[in-house]
C-alpha cells in the first residue's frame, strides 16, 4: 500500500499552522499516532490501509518539522490531534497511538471523547510502572527497540534523524515515565479500547497494560508473542492479525463469529 505524503493547515492557541502528514488506504479513516521515533511505514500499517484510510499526522519537531509554541506535552498533543481530526478527517474516528503516540491517544481519549470511536493502542508511554530514568540504559532501551532489527532497516531513521527525534520526543516527556494525571482520569475513557503489548519488550513493563484493563471501562489487553518494544516491525502480521476483529467489530470481536 502506498503513502502519500501531504500538508494542512491547522488551528490553534497560537494560530493557523501548516503541518505535515500521511496517508493510505481506503475505508473508514483511521488515525495513527506515531511513536518517539517518528513516522515509519511499517508492513502492519500497509495492512491495516487495506481496512482503513490511515491519517499519519508528523507530531511537531520531529522529522526534520519545527515545534510550535503551546505544544509542550501530550496532554497538549491531544489538543493537536483533536484539531487534525477535526481539519483534516472531518469528524470522528478509530485512533491508534503507538507508544509516545499512544500516550497522546490516551490523552485524546480523556479530553476528545466526542473525536474518538475505536481506540488501539501499542504499547502505550506514559503509564511505565515500577520505571525510572535509570531503570533502562540508553543503550538497553535502543536494543529493545526491535527483536528483529533487519526488519527496520530499510524505514527506519537515519541517525541523525534519530537524535533529532529523540531531543523532540524528551521535550515533551519531560523525564516522566508516570503521567500521574492520566492515570488518574483513566477511568473517564468512554471508548472500546485494546491494548497490544509485546511479550520481549522490556521498555514498556507489563503493568502498563493491566493498569489500562483494570482502569479504562472498556478494555482489552492481547500480548504479540516474540517482539519487542516496535511489536508491529517485529510481528506486522501477528500485530494485524490481532487488530482486525477488534477494528471490525468493536468489543465484540471477543465473541466467537463461527471462525470469521
Amino acid at each position: 500500500m502506498t503513502f502519500e505524503k501531504r500538508t494542512s493547515t491547522i488551528g490553534g492557541a497560537a494560530g493557523d499552522r501548516e503541518i505535515s502528514y500521511w496517508v493510505g488506504g481506503e475505508g473508514e479513516p483511521m488515525l495513527y499516532l506515531h511513536p518517539a521515533g517518528g513516522v515509519m511505514l511499517t508492513e502492519f500499517l500497509s495492512l491495516l490501509a487495506t481496512q482503513r484510510t490511515v491519517y499519519i499526522p508528523v507530531i511537531p519537531g520531529f522529522d526534520g518539522t519545527d515545534a510550535i509554541d503551546g505544544l509542550a506535552s501530550n496532554k497538549d498533543l491531544a489538543g493537536f490531534a483533536a484539531s487534525f481530526i477535526e481539519t483534516v478527517i472531518g469528524g470522528k474516528c478509530d485512533v491508534m497511538g503507538a507508544s509516545f503516540g499512544g500516550w497522546t491517544a490516551l490523552w485524546l481519549a480523556v479530553l476528545h471523547p466526542g473525536l474518538v470511536d475505536l481506540l488501539v493502542l501499542e504499547a502505550p508511554a506514559g503509564l511505565r510502572f515500577g520505571q525510572d530514568e535509570n531503570s533502562l540504559t540508553p543503550e538497553q532501551s535502543r536494543a529493545n527497540l526491535f527483536a528483529y532489527p533487519e526488519k527496520a532497516a530499510a524505514i527506519a531513521p537515519t541517525r541523525e534523524r534519530a537524535i533529532a527525534n529523540g531531543q523532540a520526543f524528551a521535550g515533551y516527556m519531560k523525564g516522566v515515565f508516570v503521567d500521574e494525571e492520566l492515570a488518574a482520569r483513566l477511568p473517564e475513557i468512554e471508548s472500546a479500547t485494546f491494548v497490544l503489548m509485546a511479550t520481549r519488550d522490556i521498555t514498556i513493563p507489563e503493568a502498563t497494560g493491566r493498569k489500562i484493563a483494570t482502569s479504562v471501562p472498556r478494555a482489552n489487553v492481547t500480548y504479540i508473542y516474540d517482539a519487542a518494544h516496535a511489536l508491529e516491525v517485529d510481528q506486522p502480521e501477528r500485530s494485524f492479525v490481532a487488530v482486525r476483529p477488534f477494528l471490525a467489530r468493536g468489543q465484540a470481536f471477543i465473541v466467537n463469529k463461527g471462525g470469521a
